[in-house]
């Protein structure tokens, strides 16, 4: 298994863009490909929705032309074909050229059938015509060998041929072409997502049985998001991996089988929520499914990227708070065996990591007035929770007394309770000499110089940026509105 999730995100973060493979039947690709190339991305491709099968407009689809000829297809034999389906061509255009009526005839034709007859895919055919525009009897001949191509490869059903002009204008060509390639792409895209929803459902009905295996499913769930993400559909692409995330959390938290949590890794506390490739897969996976601390990430990182490119950072924000909460809770269960801290570190970094993030994507004005006020509160939220847990790792390395006489501390400028836990956990035995030195210290009380009647000394962690910025936010809000600044808090009223 371990070997068959390389090779599947070796192909998937190998390509990122729909395939068109080239037939180049009259050696022309050398000159054509400078024109193909200049008239992407394709500008307007209608596709289909999945679940509604109403068309959707995809603005700006790229394709990527590759010869047959290209390793990257002929070295896949055919059990890779059908394992890595979403990542094969989406329609094959068949490049040719032919002066002479009679060689069509006899070899062209012949030619073209038993490559149309042996591809599987969806296909076309451009007739490149290289007569001069002053050569009257060259153009004749190309016209004649292009009005026999048509009447053998179309039909009232489908017209299956364009041609272009080397030497002539060629603005209805494009938009010709466009129509075909992306009729190819809709039809093989539709019978793929067939393919692929009929082997999803064969494993979901399997789910309770002993033969089944997770990583089959998410291997099939996530070919299914890569097609939909490649195609641009990328409401289709997120509902896959919302759906996927539902199924896996079914799987956790199914009883009997005892799974590794991980946690453990070097740089585990930084958050990779945001960062779907950060670790392999290979990495994280466990006998037929994967760490749970690891795999969460990886899916809501996949969800996050889908939600920027459908430019909806507040969504981000939202799912991300609750997520951060989520998550925090499943490291609660294991705070026994996970490193010193690491739920708090953890959650300071992902909080930090979603503000960042969905700050650069945020653009004031674009969105409902409504969804902007939302995205801002949530932004305080998650500045409000990084804070919280900086003055709870404060306290557990040692600096507790000194927390509570902070400024930085007060309840009136922050606007929230902090939810100081009755009992604290002690230090662990194999903590730092110094920091247990520290405890001891501020254990005793000893006296030092005051300021202004506050005895304070500087954190390791300096929580004063942050919470400026989570007032501001809050504050922002509700300019105008002062009860509701302060949450509608008893005994507060205008004056």
């Amino acid at each position: 298994m371990a070997n068959y999730l390389a090779q599947f995100q070796t192909v998937k973060n190998s390509c990122d863009r729909v395939v068109a493979a080239v037939e180049d039947v009259s050696d022309l690709w050398p000159t054509v490909k400078g024109l193909f190339e200049e008239h992407q991305p394709l500008k307007r491709a209608l596709l289909t929705n999945n679940r509604t099968r109403n068309p959707v407009l995809v603005h700006n689809l790229p394709v990527e032309f590759i010869l047959t000829t290209d390793a990257r297809l002929r070295s896949r034999s055919p059990q890779e074909q059908f394992l890595f389906w979403f990542r094969e061509p989406y329609a094959t255009l068949l490049l040719v050229t032919c002066e002479d009526l009679d060689e069509f005839k006899n070899i062209l034709k012949p030619r073209l059938k038993l490559i149309v007859q042996n591809d599987e895919r969806e296909w076309f055919i451009v007739f490149v015509s290289k007569a001069h525009p002053s050569n009257d009897q060259a153009t004749k001949s190309f016209k004649k060998v292009y009005a026999k191509l048509e009447v053998d490869f179309s039909s009232k059903k489908r017209e299956r041929c364009c041609k272009l002009d080397i030497h002539g204008p060629n603005a209805n060509f494009w938009e010709d072409l466009e129509l075909k390639i992306t009729e190819c792409i809709r039809n093989t895209l539709d019978r793929r997502v067939l393919f692929y929803e009929d082997e999803i459902r064969k494993l979901t009905e399997q789910r309770f049985m002993p033969i089944w295996n997770f990583c089959n499913f998410f291997i099939l769930k996530e070919s299914l998001a890569f097609i939909f993400e490649m195609a641009h559909l990328h409401e289709d692409a997120l509902r896959e991996y919302d759906e996927l995330e539902l199924c896996y959390l079914e799987t956790v938290n199914m009883p009997g089988k005892q799974r590794e949590f991980g946690g453990f890794d070097s740089e585990d506390d930084k958050a990779t929520l945001l960062k779907p490739g950060s670790k392999p897969l290979t990495q994280i996976v466990q006998d037929d499914s994967f760490r749970e601390f690891d795999f969460r990430q990886y899916l809501f990182a996949c969800q996050s990227r889908l939600l920027f490119k459908l430019n909806r950072p507040s969504e981000v924000s939202s799912r991300g708070y609750s997520f951060v909460i989520s998550f925090a809770k499943a490291l609660t269960l294991h705070e026994s065996v996970l490193p010193f801290c690491l739920r708090e570190v953890w959650v300071i970094n992902a909080c930090l990591a979603l503000l960042d993030a969905t700050s650069s994507h945020n653009h004031d004005g674009v969105v409902a007035p409504d969804i902007e006020k939302e995205f801002y509160r949530l932004q305080g939220d998650l500045y409000s929770l990084a804070r919280v847990k900086f003055m709870r790792l404060g306290y557990l390395i040692g600096y507790g007394t000194d927390i509570e006489k902070s400024p930085l501390n007060s309840a009136c400028l922050s606007m929230l309770p902090w939810p100081k836990p009755a009992v604290w956990p002690s230090l662990p035995p194999d903590a730092s000499s110094e920091v247990l030195e520290k405890e001891k210290t501020i254990l005793q009380a000893t006296s030092r110089t005051k300021h202004f009647g506050i005895q304070r000394k500087p954190l390791p962690l300096e929580p004063s940026v942050l919470l400026r910025v989570a007032n501001r936010r809050r504050a922002s809000l509700s300019t105008g509105n002062i009860p509701e600044i302060f949450d509608g808090r008893p005994g507060f009223t205008e004056g």
